[in-house]
């Protein structure tokens, strides 16, 4: 007769359902370990070759602009801080020209550097403002641009370098004052790899000041001298260079030029090819002397804020009415703010730091606004304009051409 009942079992020789069961799960646990191990392998093998290929920018910090001797190197010796120690930059000036400000002015950066593997694992999973807010990667490209990243920090440099310049020029001649300026010589920016300029020893920051004992005093200068030479032949480069004792010296040194790469070449390149970006090296004259120190900060992009802090602290130190004001852009000559990298980041920095107010390029507000929270952004596309937008907020700013001293 059938019967649906399982039929008796000998109980020490049958195996137990129960014992199939655990044997089964264990051999998919087994598989799905693998498999994970498998994948996770896979993908720090891939993390660590692609991760090079990515940059991470970051959040910085705020420093507080100041004319005070308490700002000053912290124990790392790397940056500048105040007593409490947040971070800080110094503007010096002379004593019976300076004054104490009654706000607070800040300029801000940025943290940017080559992704780690699992930096660009979180990022590929989309979780890497989970574990830093603000934190964005970006192809390398964006960074860099044709700039061997060898060559990235010299950049950097002197472009800082560059906008404390034209910050203490801007502010001086809005104040009244005369600020002259001569050209001496093209300031190598960036030297191709492979190139002739390479393999003759030119480096970044080198400052050529003659070619063939001909002056150079611009960048145009030293690209006209290249060009009325053909490839194959070897000129000398008058070259001023900072020793590893820190003093200037001159050197002469022979470069045999190249033909330019196909890639570059146009209607109007021709004749020899060195393989250098160069700009015009500028020295600025000014009645007395404002000394900036900004610490391992680099880029353009304090311009702006410098310009601010040295009008208030030659004027009377009030033109944030008492707030808690911070910029960033470039700042021209002619007083024009261009953008910058990195502002959503540099708005994260400015909010945490306690700033109220937050000037930034025009074109670059809507990045701003995004991570602003409580503080309130001010597009700007001049100095003229961040000044007259303090004044609305009851800063007392000195007018154009108002300074209390004889023009020099």
């Amino acid at each position: 007769m059938a019967t649906t009942d399982p039929a008796p079992q000998d109980q020490s020789t049958a195996p137990k359902p129960q014992g199939r069961r655990a044997h089964g799960w264990a051999r998919v646990w087994v598989l799905a370990v693998a498999v994970v191990v498998v994948v996770v392998a896979g993908g720090i093998g891939v993390a660590v070759v692609r991760a090079k290929d990515y940059y991470v920018i970051s959040p910085g910090s705020a420093a507080r602009l100041t004319a005070s001797p308490l700002c000053h190197e912290g124990n790392g010796g790397d940056r500048l801080v105040l007593p409490s120690g947040s971070p800080c930059a110094r503007i010096s000036v002379p004593p019976d020209r300076g004054h104490t400000l009654s706000g607070a002015l800040y300029m801000v950066d940025v943290l940017v550097g080559q992704s780690s593997p699992l930096q660009y694992l979180l990022g590929k999973l989309g979780l890497l403002q989970s574990f830093d807010q603000g934190a964005e990667m970006v192809p390398a490209q964006s960074v860099l641009g044709t700039t061997p990243p060898d060559q990235l920090s010299c950049q950097s440099a002197q472009q800082m370098t560059g906008a404390t310049s034209s910050a203490s020029v801007v502010a001086l001649r809005y104040l009244g004052y005369n600020a002259t300026e001569i050209d001496h010589g093209a300031q190598l920016y960036e030297v191709a790899p492979g190139s002739p300029a390479e393999a003759a020893g030119l480096r970044c920051d080198d400052v050529v000041t003659a070619v063939d004992g001909q002056p150079v005093r611009t960048s145009a200068d030293l690209v006209s001298a290249i060009r009325a030479h053909a490839p194959g032949e070897t000129v000398r480069l008058t070259v001023q260079r900072t020793a590893s004792d820190g003093e200037q010296k001159n050197e002469v040194v022979p470069a045999r030029l190249g033909t330019p790469p196909a890639s570059s070449v146009s209607a109007e390149d021709h004749g020899g090819f060195l393989g250098v970006v160069s700009v015009t090296h500028t020295t600025y004259f000014l009645p007395f002397d404002v000394d900036i120190e900004v610490g391992p900060v680099g880029g353009p992009s304090a311009g702006l804020a410098l310009t601010l802090a040295i009008i208030d602290i030659l004027s009377g130190g009030d033109i944030t009415a008492g707030h808690a004001v911070a910029a960033t852009g470039t700042i021209e000559l002619d007083g024009k703010v261009g953008d910058v990298g990195g502002v959503a980041q540099k708005t994260v920095a400015v909010r945490r730091a306690g700033a109220q107010i937050f000037f930034v390029p025009a074109d670059q507000f809507k990045a701003a606004e995004r991570e602003a929270g409580p503080v309130k952004i001010y597009p700007v596309k001049t100095l003229d304009q961040a000044l007259d937008d303090l004044r609305s907020l009851g800063g007392h700013v000195p007018p154009p051409h108002a300074s209390s001293a004889p023009a020099s």
